[in-house]
């Protein structure tokens, strides 16, 4: 059963194991009344004696813990980047100790949760995310991974981030100001921007600033189906993500688009910097660079550009990588061990993710 605390962003279809109870704000902002109507919606469900209770933010974590109180259930807290790396209220932190475990989406995340919350390490667990099998599918009838760019035209770099404010550590602005190197090689390339916000007026502006604007293409949101046309089309994906803020925790909690373009076949170019470094492995399935450094960010553009067997090679690495390690299946095997100590066993979970049995 799933209880969503906003209705935005629902599209009213959820996967069919899932029942969703209810959405108890359709505004973009909790407020005191909304909060409430959780509470009392969660509290009406802790009568239902569920095995187990999994607050996806941080954010619920409290009302989490509130109902291992009064019920005795355990509880999960997930914990994704931003909401956890510049430390949470005195309430959250006391539920994030409390809680039977807490799941950070990687390895990055995992030391701020430990180090800055205070959390057992017994208490952590790392699960990364998961590509999802329905977009895995759009991948292969977008078409097979390119494995050079002899018979290909001008070359299609490709970045893929949320352009609202605050995320301006995604790193575009950074692979504007390489273009001009990379353009003085290859004339021709395109680079394409996917997604949406008020920080694409600025990166507009920088484009037309560095003389790149011809060069630069912003697509705005876009379907599944058309990201993974752009995703099997580029030649390289790009997106050097830097600490936000200097001397503390920032930037990418993990990045699946890493995953999106490494299950394309598509070599990457990231960061080494935070959470993105462990979506790619340097050498191996794409190449870490310093993210503030738009020489670096050329370079390896440049490398992968001017060596189509060594591109081609990465992506076909990164593809196998991924599907070996960021499927739905991979996901529940790690769930499956994790379930164990709440009396589910393999099959249970197989039901539950495969025929729509109830969690």
């Amino acid at each position: 059963d799933v209880l969503c605390f906003f209705s935005w962003g629902y599209s009213g279809v959820s996967p069919h194991e899932f029942r969703v109870t209810g959405m108890v704000s359709n505004r973009p902002r909790a407020d005191a009344g909304s909060r409430l109507r959780f509470l009392f919606r969660a509290a009406g469900a802790g009568f239902r004696g569920y095995n187990l209770v999994i607050a996806n933010h941080v954010a619920l974590a409290p009302v989490a813990e509130m109902l291992n109180l009064a019920f005795g259930t355990p509880y999960w807290v997930a914990c994704h980047s931003v909401e956890i790396w510049w430390g949470t209220s005195r309430a959250r932190r006391a539920a994030l100790r409390r809680a039977n475990l807490v799941l950070p989406v990687s390895r990055y995340t995992e030391e701020v949760v430990r180090k800055i919350e205070g959390v057992a390490s017994s208490r952590v667990h790392v699960l990364y995310n998961a590509v999802p099998e329905s977009f895995t599918g759009l991948l292969r009838s977008a078409g097979a991974p390119s494995q050079g760019r002899e018979s290909k035209g001008a070359p299609h770099l490709l970045s893929v981030c949320n352009l609202a404010p605050g995320n301006e550590f995604k790193g575009v602005d950074t692979v504007i100001r390489a273009l001009p190197r990379v353009l003085r090689s290859f004339p021709a390339l395109r680079y394409t921007v996917v997604g949406d916000g008020e920080l694409r007026a600025k990166l507009e502006s920088l484009a037309a600033q560095a003389g790149v604007a011809t060069n630069v293409v912003f697509l705005g949101e876009i379907s599944d189906a058309e990201l993974a046309r752009q995703y099997c089309d580029c030649d390289v994906f790009v997106l050097p993500s830097r600490e936000q803020v200097k001397g503390q925790a920032g930037g990418e909690g993990f990045g699946r688009v890493y995953l999106e373009a490494a299950l394309a076949g598509k070599p990457v170019v990231g960061s080494r910097i935070g959470g993105a470094a462990e979506a790619v492995i340097h050498g191996r399935t794409g190449l870490l660079v310093d993210p503030d450094s738009a020489d670096e960010v050329g370079q390896a553009v440049l490398h992968l550009l001017r060596d189509p067997t060594f591109a081609a090679r990465l992506g076909s690495e990164a593809r196998r990588w991924a599907q070996d390690t960021f499927s739905e299946e991979a996901l529940c095997r790690s769930l499956r061990e994790l379930l164990r100590p709440y009396g589910f066993k393999s099959e249970s979970l197989r039901t539950l993710v495969h025929e729509g049995g109830q969690l």
